[in-house]
């Protein structure tokens, strides 16, 4: 199944070779080629084809599966459906991930494996100064695109259709503005020592549909509305994961760290260490807090 990952790449690609064939459509040359082949169908019907096939494959694996029950075979069938399904969620996830922007702080690629993406409704409250704000939470929802990777969660803004990145009278791909979530050093990029003071809360504002999501001590706290229960328990596993790996590995670099303190002598760099020690234990404690 392996050279099927091909079409991840080739979906990803698709913008582009549309908007190269838009450019060339008139193009007397390819008008020759079809005249010659006896093509009914133009360069950009065979263009489609690969993309509409790949979605096939899963149909004509689903029937094979309906009728096959209990005969020998049905397991590989099985098999063969959940890798053609997986490959399709994957391109699925690329076709979202290529159309963000505004991301500038690092390559996307450095975030770790796309698990989860999807449309939630996203309410915000945050602190300032003593005084708890409260930002649309009495309004209207935003409406936000979240991607869940193995190093950050990144809240995203869908363009509209008629703004910037679209042409008029041909259907694209989704676009997104990144919004938050992607500053090194964020509690939103998990993969770093100081920023895993992230907490999630199971349920908000009595809505079976509603989680929080929140990083230092609640001084940030995210809102988020899923639309269904499902989906919402579903994220809630998967952050959780996260979040469990990232205090393993933190609890991993306290003990190189507490090494490191014990077996050098103090100086200048040593009282760096120092104080570097206490935060990541602070952030640990909240971070266990987080977890009851």
């Amino acid at each position: 199944m392996g050279d099927l990952q091909i079409y991840e790449k080739y979906c990803q690609n698709k913008p582009r070779s549309e908007s190269l064939w838009r450019q060339c459509s008139d193009c007397a040359f390819f008008q020759e080629c079809q005249r010659k082949l006896e093509h009914k169908l133009g360069l950009d019907s065979h263009l489609l084809k690969p993309v509409q096939r790949i979605t096939k494959y899963q149909l004509i694996l689903k029937e094979l599966l309906k009728y096959s029950k209990g005969c020998e075979g049905s397991e590989d069938l099985q098999e063969a459906l959940s890798s053609i399904l997986g490959i399709l969620k994957a391109v699925n996830d690329s076709m979202h991930l290529i159309a963000i922007t505004g991301y500038e702080v690092r390559s996307l690629t450095e975030l770790g494996r796309l698990l989860m993406q999807g449309s939630f409704n996203v309410w915000t409250e945050h602190k300032k100064g003593h005084a708890k704000v409260k930002d649309l939470a009495r309004f209207k929802p935003m409406q936000r695109h979240l991607f869940l990777h193995e190093k950050a969660l990144l809240f995203c803004k869908r363009r509209e259709e008629n703004g910037e990145g679209y042409e008029k009278g041909y259907e694209k791909a989704p676009s997104y503005i990144c919004l938050a979530g992607c500053l090194s050093g964020s509690p939103w990029i998990f993969t770093w020592i100081y920023s895993i003071a992230v907490g999630i809360t199971e349920s908000a504002k009595g809505d079976n549909k509603k989680f929080e999501i929140w990083c230092n001590s609640r001084e940030e706290v995210f809102i988020v509305q899923a639309a269904t229960p499902e989906i919402k328990t579903s994220w809630l596993n998967e952050i959780r994961k996260v979040l469990t790996g990232q205090l393993k590995a933190c609890r991993g670099k306290i003990g190189d760290l507490w090494h490191y303190r014990h077996t050098h002598t103090h100086s200048r760099v040593d009282i760096h260490l120092d104080a570097k020690f206490s935060v990541v234990v602070s952030v640990l404690q909240q971070s266990e807090e987080s977890e009851r």
